[in-house]
Formats: C-alpha cells, structure tokens, sequence
C-alpha cells in the first residue's frame, strides 16, 4: 500500500502508548509528532511503543526528533521502544540501534530471555563503523571473561597455597637433616674415647 502522507493511529495496550505510523515521514510532520507527544506526556504517558514498520520514507530530521522526544521521556522516567525491520526505517536508524530499543515485530517485545533480547538487539553490521556488538552480546561477553578470569584466579590462589605448603615441609626436612647430623656428631664426640681406649671398635669398622 503506498501513502501519500503519514498517518498517525494512537492507541493504548496493556499500559502503553502505542503509535503506529504509516506513510511517508516528512520533515514538515514533525511538529505534528512533537506535538503529540507532548499532550501524551502531559496526560502522564510514559511507555511509549511506536509501529514505524510501514513507513515507506523517513526523513533524517525525523530521526532526530526521536533522539529529543527518547531523551524528555528516559527524563520523566519513560521509554521509546520502536517497532520495524524494513530497510527503509532500518538504514535511517543505523547509527542510533544501541541507543533506541529495537524490536522486529509486536511478538517480541513480549518473548523475553537472553535470546529475545538478543534477536531484539541484534548484531549491526554497518559499512562506515564496522561490526557493532549488542549490548546484551556485550554483556554475555564479560560475563564470560569475568568468570574466567576469577576460575584463573582461583587456580593461582590454589597453586599458591600448594607451593606455601611444599616450602614449610622443605623448610622442616632442612630443619630435621640439621638436627639429626647435631645429634650424630654429638654421639660421636661422646663415643670418641671408648673407641681410643678400644673398649668398642670405631664406628667405621662396625660400618664396614
């Protein structure tokens, strides 16, 4: 279907504010969408979703105007979610998808998990910035190292504590060598004039 301006159908589910848009998203419409925006957030809305699927063009002063309307809602303690997955919408926001949460349909803003979120997210390829990690893939990632690197911390703590205890028992064997050869040249001073009085034979003969 093709639209020769932009309609706006506003409607409320289940505590949130649903715009879904159509059409052609001109330059000259935006005070249209300021404007309602305000009226909502002056009748308390907060969670806004907007439906920009079946936008055909988007201008790119349109684009910013959401950047402003995200940063007043996140302000009052709100969110914008945004809905689309055509190219159209999707080339425009390109450079904003870590900052809008981005959702390919209706059916995903309620799938919830790991793997919701990152479907919902997803990896953004772009030509100019290179590959862009998903937050949720960004986070796993830490996840990931942190546990790592407390497992090689842990395996140093233990190897730590193995070499402490290899150097106390070498520490005592010295201590215990040293005593035994004390108390053997001891016994040998003591037994030395027996053996010069040839009462008992020297040791080394009784060695032999």
């Amino acid at each position: 279907m093709f639209y020769d301006s932009m309609d706006i159908t506003i409607e409320g589910r289940g505590g949130a504010t649903w715009l879904i848009l159509a059409g052609h998203f001109r330059k000259d419409q935006i005070a249209q969408m300021k404007e309602k925006f305000d009226v909502l957030l002056e009748d308390r809305n907060r969670q806004f979703i907007v439906d920009l699927e079946k936008i055909t063009s988007i201008d790119e002063s349109a684009v910013q105007l959401f950047l402003q309307l995200l940063s007043v809602v996140r302000g009052k303690g709100g969110e914008i979610k945004l809905i689309f997955k055509n190219h159209t919408v999707s080339r425009a926001f390109a450079p904003y998808n870590n900052i809008f949460p981005v959702y390919p349909d209706a059916q995903s803003l309620t799938s919830g998990g790991l793997l919701g979120a990152i479907r919902q997210r997803g990896r953004q390829l772009s030509k100019k910035t290179g590959i862009r990690i998903s937050r949720p893939v960004a986070l796993f990632m830490v996840i990931v190292l942190c546990g790592w690197f407390i497992s090689l911390l842990f395996i140093i703590r233990i190897q730590s504590r193995y070499i402490k205890r290899q150097q106390v028992e070498l520490h005592s064997l010295q201590q215990t060598n040293q005593q035994i050869k004390f108390e053997v040249d001891a016994m040998r001073e003591r037994i030395k004039p027996l053996e010069q009085l040839g009462i008992i034979n020297p040791i080394r003969d009784s060695i032999k």
